[in-house]
């Protein structure tokens, strides 16, 4: 997949020029608040699971989490959920949602951070590219603000860990 850098609509090329230049700046920046917010999700996601029975535990819990993904400690959350609020419940739903989110904000990052990005700045999109060029590729566009909304859901996905946390330990 290419991406096309050609004028169009009575641009100059050295508007287009500016005009990817600054989408770039901006794409990038997104990206990197993106990093940070999943980041602050798994750490404190960790911290949930070492702190789990009131940190009866915390040294234990704190070495088996260290290594682990954050696919392995949505796993562990969820026999922890299981485990420890009743099937139909409130607090056990509302965990579950969590969990579910954190898994699809997962995939989206894996993607982001596993392809190649390239803008196409006459169409005002930001194109990710996963594969090589010498084989099969998938093209996923988004625009800056679809980025900026997935960072949204990042620090929503945040928030309402540490809401899970104080209202319904585990």
């Amino acid at each position: 997949m290419e991406i096309d850098s050609t004028p169009d609509h009575g641009e100059t090329a050295g508007q287009l020029w500016a005009r990817r230049e600054a989408m770039q700046a901006e794409a990038a920046s997104l990206l990197g608040q993106m990093l940070f917010a999943f980041s602050y999700i798994d750490v404190n996601l960790g911290l949930c699971l070492a702190w789990v029975e009131n940190g009866a535990k915390l040294e234990a819990l704190s070495k088996s989490v260290e290594g682990q993904n954050i696919h392995t400690k949505l796993e562990t959350l969820s026999k922890h959920v299981a485990e420890k609020l009743p099937a139909g419940s409130k607090r056990r739903a509302a965990y579950e949602r969590w969990i579910e989110r954190v898994h699809a904000a997962r995939v989206q990052r894996n993607q982001m951070v596993h392809g190649r990005w390239g803008i196409e700045a006459h169409r005002h999109k930001v194109v990710n590219v996963i594969g090589l060029p010498s084989g099969s590729q998938q093209g996923i566009e988004y625009t800056l603000e679809e980025l900026t909304a997935f960072n949204e859901e990042l620090r929503a996905l945040e928030r309402e860990l540490a809401r899970l946390r104080k209202h319904w330990p585990l």
